[in-house]
C-alpha cells in the first residue's frame, strides 16, 4: 500500500470500513446510473452510426482527392535531377 509505503499505520479496521465504502459507492452508481445508461444507450449507438458514415464519406473524398491529384499532377520531378 502507499500510505505503507510513506510509514502511515493505518487501523485494519478502517481498511474494511474503507473497501466496504467503494463497495457501496459501486453499488449506489449502479442503481442511480442504470436506468442512465439504459436510456441513452440507442442515442450513443446512433451517434456511433452517424460518425461511422461520416468517416466512410470522408474516406471517399479523400480517394477521389487523390486520383484527381495524381491525374492532375501540378508538378514533375524529373529522375535526373534526383
Amino acid at each position: 500500500m502507499l500510505l505503507k509505503k510513506h510509514g502511515v499505520k493505518m487501523e485494519e479496521d478502517f481498511l474494511v470500513k474503507l473497501e466496504n465504502c467503494k463497495t457501496q459507492l459501486v453499488e449506489v452508481s449502479e442503481r442511480a446510473l442504470g436506468p442512465v445508461k439504459e436510456a441513452i444507450l440507442p442515442l450513443q449507438n446512433q451517434e456511433a452510426g452517424n460518425i461511422k458514415k461520416k468517416l466512410l464519406d470522408f474516406q471517399r473524398k479523400v480517394a477521389e482527392f487523390r486520383i484527381k491529384f495524381q491525374q492532375s499532377c501540378p508538378y514533375h520531378i524529373d529522375q535526373s535531377s534526383i
